[in-house]
């Protein structure tokens, strides 16, 4: 070849390697071609464009980049878009991602030899968390942790791994498939009900045993005969289709069921069940119960004919784990989901609420409590808590004192004109008048004089029955008590000594359990509201007790006029509950955003919400306390007789000091005691009131 002609093509050459080289991304390598080293010296100048002095800088940044936290999820077959178990996990590694600001991955196993491949892939790609989801999962979690004891795990539905790097997540789903079960018994028709299950493993049949005993029990406390189509709990045998994926598989058995005469079914198949909803909807004379999620939400398309559905909280409790590596407080073991911790339960009835009876639904309830408390069982083979028998408090001594009066026939006080006391309705209106009723009666055995009672039908109504004469003496609240001087003159004569209660925002923490003579009103919001300060109430539904309530109403609108919230403007709505109670159940139900009452009404021993409401603490929660406000007590018209005084103080004194009658004290507004005082003692309160301003503190009228 002539030499001219092969000096241009290499020139050729030099210049389009040049060319390309300038084109390649400097992160990128690019290997020295073998031609560069053979090429004469001036074109060999290029190749330090490769690796320049200054770029450098530019692609090793000073400081690394700070490492994203990494929750990723390994589905079973059913696939992270089951609406169900898988799906429900997912959603605890999402509300993660949106709180915690983490990243998350999910990888699907088609086939059960997935399982352990997709470990080692998150394993491998660095993950800080891996949660695992399903019974089906629980040898390739065991393997893969024990292989690497580094790596952090939780497994959804395996409670007996026993490694210090996994999280089991156990949950007594019988619990509340019992629930189910004695629902589906009541709302029957046919007398049958129907459930069957994708395999045969133990986080599938728990929910079949607690369903058939919830039957049985329902059948036991009726009975009835309502049969259970597809599980024997004694036995352990029923219907399976064998898997979690098909649909079809779901309708066939179904129909198989209701043809049988099922006209409620739970599928216990992922989405194998939604095939049977499909099938029930068609049929259009059944119902369906749903399991781990709502399906009523999940699967709107049958939330006609969806009654209830057996939840497994398993989002909050991968959040948890999610959260406890985050903050370094992850420690293998195992956490169980119960009726009592809020784990699993029964969802709303929804759209078919009207169908429900209400004493059915409050036989749920009330079953709900003695599940929790052990006295009913939901697994076969399990005993019951031993009933323990309530101990008898001592009788009051209500023996008659030395300074009884024997007043005239006609005379107030007589058999034929009693004594009326008057108490405010703050409570269960039943568990007042028989504890009035109580109180009404030892007082007339000590003092000689006959007394009989009422309940207002409000706050002032006992005010107004002390003003008309139509009452003597008031068992009055503080509020209630400042009114009735004002307007009408009356005395008060002793004060409640109760044991001050206390919360977790409360400044006087210190002070529980100690006697006192002033409490506190709570402001206190559901944990779902996004309520934490008094200025996230604008906008939000409240609840008051009633106007004359004094921690129920008058100081909770002082105290949120002074933090900037007009009570009358800015809430987007405003109900009176008529009892504390009610406010606090209005909150935990989702009724009111938020409200107020006395502290603590939560776990008040006398209200005893917490013995139908065992996760009040946990779905209300405080977030204000008032000022100190006098206590309530008792009081007299003012032209009581001196002497019907004196021996009516005398024998609530006695009572306070007697055991028997400390706890009938007690068992009315929760007073361990009455103390006597001045008639000035709500003095101080009351300019206190005043000098907030009439419209802060109105008197109600």
């Amino acid at each position: 070849m002539n030499k001219k002609i092969l000096m241009t093509v290499l020139s050729l050459m030099v210049v389009f390697s040049m060319f390309l080289t300038a084109c390649v991304p400097p992160a990128a390598e690019v290997p020295a071609e073998p031609e560069m080293t053979e090429a004469p010296a001036e074109p060999a100048a290029p190749v330090e464009t490769e690796a320049p002095a200054e770029p450098v800088a530019t692609e090793a940044p000073a400081e690394p980049m700070e490492k994203v936290f990494k929750a990723c999820e390994v589905t079973d077959t059913g696939g992270v878009d089951d609406k169900s178990f898988n799906a429900t996990a997912w959603k605890g590694v999402q509300d993660a991602m949106a709180e915690l600001g983490i990243e998350g991955k999910v990888l699907e196993s088609q086939q059960q030899t997935d399982y352990e491949k997709n470990i080692k892939a998150f394993i491998d790609e660095g993950c800080d968390l891996i949660v695992t989801v399903g019974f089906l999962l629980g040898d390739a979690t065991k393997a893969m942790a024990e292989a690497n004891p580094d790596q952090k795990f939780s497994i959804v539905d395996v409670d007996y791994l026993d490694l210090p790097n996994v999280l089991g997540q156990g949950f007594k789903t019988d619990q509340a498939a019992f629930l189910a079960g004695y629902l589906a018994a009541g709302m029957t028709k046919t007398g049958k009900v129907g459930t069957f299950g994708g395999i045969q493993i133990p986080t599938v049949t728990v929910f079949m045993d607690g369903y058939a005993l919830g039957v049985a029990y329902y059948n036991e406390q009726k009975g009835t005969n309502v049969e259970v189509l597809g599980w024997d709990p004694e036995a352990q045998t029923g219907l399976f289709t064998g898997n979690f994926e098909s649909t079809d598989d779901g309708r066939t058995m179904g129909e198989s069921l209701m043809d049988e005469g099922a006209d409620i079914i739970m599928p216990v198949a992922g989405p194998v069940g939604l095939g049977t909803a499909a099938a029930v909807k068609e049929r259009g004379n059944a119902y369906i119960i749903g399991v781990d999620a709502d399906w009523y939400l999940t699967s709107p398309d049958y939330a006609d004919i969806t009654l209830t559905s057996v939840m497994k909280y398993m989002d909050v409790t991968t959040l948890n784990a999610i959260k406890s590596v985050v903050d370094g407080t992850f420690e293998g073991g195992v956490t169980v989901g119960t009726l009592e911790n809020g784990g699993v339960g029964l969802a709303p009835y929804h759209d078919l609420e009207s169908e429900v009876p209400a004493e059915l639904s409050a036989e749920i309830e009330a079953l709900k409590a003695e599940i929790i408390a052990g006295k009913v069982v939901t697994a076969p083979g399990a005993e019951p808590v031993a009933a323990v028998e309530p101990t008898e408090p001592p009788a009051p001594n209500c023996s008659k004192l030395a300074t009884a009066i024997t007043p005239a026939a006609g005379e107030l006080g007589s058999s034929d004109k009693p004594i009326v006391i008057t108490f405010v309705p703050s409570g269960d209106t039943g568990k007042i008048t028989t504890a009035g009723t109580a109180i009404a009666e030892c007082l007339t055995e000590m003092t000689g004089l006959n007394y009989q009672i009422e309940v207002g039908t409000s706050f002032r109504a006992s005010a107004d029955a002390m003003g008309a004469g139509k009452a003597q003496v008031g068992f009055l609240n503080t509020f209630t008590v400042l009114l009735a001087e004002k307007m009408y003159g009356i005395v008060p004569v002793m004060a409640v000594v109760r044991n001050y209660s206390t919360n977790e925002v409360d400044p006087d923490k210190d002070l529980e359990g100690t006697k006192q003579t002033f409490y506190k009103a709570q402001f206190m919001a559901n944990v779902d509201a996004g309520v934490s300060a008094l200025a996230d109430l604008k906008g939000k539904s409240f609840c008051f007790v009633d106007p004359a309530s004094t921690s129920g109403y008058i100081i909770p609108r002082m105290i949120l006029k002074q933090n900037g919230v007009d009570p009358d403007v800015d809430l987007s709505s405003v109900q009176n509950a008529g009892s504390h109670n009610n406010v606090a159940i209005a909150v935990y139900n989702g009724d009111c955003d938020a409200g107020v009452a006395y502290i603590d009404i939560r776990t008040d021993s006398t209200a005893k919400l917490q013995d139908t409401y065992p996760d009040i603490l946990d779905k209300v929660k405080v977030f204000y306390d008032s000022i100190r406000i006098p206590n309530d007590g008792i009081q007299v018209v003012k032209d009581f007789p001196a002497d019907y005084t004196n021996v009516l103080v005398e024998a609530l004194t006695s009572l306070s000091a007697d055991a028997g009658g400390s706890e009938m004290l007690k068992s009315l507004y929760n007073a361990v005691a009455y103390e006597k005082i001045e008639p000035t003692f709500y003095d101080e309160f009351l300019k206190l009131c005043e000098d907030a301003g009439t419209d802060l503190c109105p008197l109600p009228e």
